[in-house]
């Protein structure tokens, strides 16, 4: 109750430090919070706010799924194969390293500017940190119990879907939310050739009219939204594996 408190407090200092600046600063630069807040009620009264955060949800979430699904078997291979883990691990640590916005030009030219290139995009995005996250917590399963496993007579599968995989889903969990948190980072990239819908598009447009009361509306949306979901899928994956946060509970 007191954290949230001082949340809400640190908020309700921004927001009038904010109001306080935008009295003596050109609205240009920094926008009067309540014409921002105009803006919010009149794009939720029509409605307008929800196609837009539909359409930037669905991309993001369908280039993330994408990445989770190729991330996890690939992560899989690499910490059970010894030829995996020489040839490819070495590959999937400088991926995170990868300049991510140089593939959109390249993506322009490759797939088009349609929807395959937004999801294109943004599957790059998540991808090279999904995978890097999933070997990384595949790596700090015990050892102990993989050699117990093998000592019992299981098999790769079996390690593999008794050890491995229950032991490391609630960090990899986690790691996908992050990854829709990534998504939403780049949304405002992704969005500004060719979109007609979406947050980033809003952000694209607005500023090119100036109007960036628009553009703090979206970028407070975006937040609003991200902090909902990534509280809201946390919540449920400690709830889901309690077992794996005992000892936080119990601090």
């Amino acid at each position: 109750m007191k954290k949230a408190f001082y949340t809400i407090f640190t908020f309700v200092i921004i927001i009038i430090i904010w109001y306080k600046l935008s009295l003596t600063a050109n609205p240009l630069f920094i926008p009067n919070p309540l014409v921002v807040f105009k803006d919010f009620k009149i794009l939720i009264s029509d409605g307008t706010i929800f196609i837009h955060l539909l359409y930037t949800f669905r991309r993001i979430m369908i280039a993330t799924c994408l990445s989770g699904i190729i991330a996890l078997p690939l992560g899989l291979l690499v910490r059970n194969s010894k030829i995996a883990k020489a040839t490819i691990y070495p590959i999937i640590m400088l991926l995170r390293y990868i300049p991510v916005t140089a593939f959109y030009p390249l993506l322009i030219m490759w797939v088009g500017i349609g929807e395959e290139m937004k999801i294109a995009f943004l599957f790059i995005a998540t991808f090279v940190y999904m995978l890097p996250s999933v070997v990384l917590a595949l790596e700090e399963v015990n050892e102990e119990l993989i050699e117990t496993g093998l000592t019992i007579g299981m098999n790769k599968f079996q390690i593999i879907t008794r050890i491995q995989l229950p032991s490391t889903l609630p960090s990899i969990l986690n790691s996908f939310v992050m990854m829709v948190g990534i998504g939403w980072t780049y949304c405002a990239v992704v969005e500004t050739i060719n979109a007609k819908y979406g947050l980033g598009y809003i952000i694209h447009q607005a500023t090119a009219r100036g109007k960036t009361d628009l553009v703090f509306m979206s970028i407070i949306v975006i937040m609003i939204v991200s902090f909902v979901f990534d509280n809201l899928c946390k919540f449920i994956i400690r709830h889901v594996f309690k077992w794996r946060y005992v000892n936080d509970n119990n601090r």
